[in-house]
């Protein structure tokens, strides 16, 4: 997803699918409230990881896509949307730099404890172009971006 090595995080992904803290119920329902999300349009997260944020956004999308950049956590990640009964996912391994590449445009863009790898200019300004007019990016972290610490 980023400058990071492309082998950074090899051999993680058992780690991240036992110990990486899920995001809260109500984080997901916020989401889906103020974005009106109605079960159309589609979604892409850059840097799924396990699907923490894919999976349980899928349920409220026409179509979701996850991209990451490593087999292991692309596995992961469609393992959990099997388990939960989603089928609406395509996983793509790749990353942050294959924008904008093929993946057409989006309702809603994600990047779940990710962003800090990308180049975020690149980024941001690649995302213009993939984005709906009445779109939205969301960059979820564990802490606030803004406050300090």
């Amino acid at each position: 997803m980023s400058d990071a090595p492309d082998d950074l995080f090899a051999g993680t992904a058992w780690h991240y699918a036992r110990y990486r803290p899920d995001y809260p119920r109500p984080f997901f329902d916020d989401l889906v409230r103020r974005l009106r999300l109605d079960g159309t349009g589609r979604l892409l997260d850059l840097g799924c990881g396990r699907g923490q944020l894919t999976v349980p956004l899928a349920r409220y999308v026409a179509e979701a896509v996850g991209v990451a950049p490593e087999p292991a956590m692309l596995a992961e990640a469609a393992r959990r949307a099997q388990a939960e009964g989603i089928g609406n996912v395509a996983w793509r391994q790749g990353s942050s730099a294959d924008l904008p590449g093929g993946f057409g445009r989006f309702r809603l863009v994600t990047m779940g404890r990710s962003f800090h790898w990308m180049d975020r200019g690149r980024v941001l300004a690649a995302l213009s172009g993939v984005v709906d007019d009445d779109g939205a990016v969301v960059i979820a972290n564990d802490s606030c971006l803004v406050r300090r610490h």
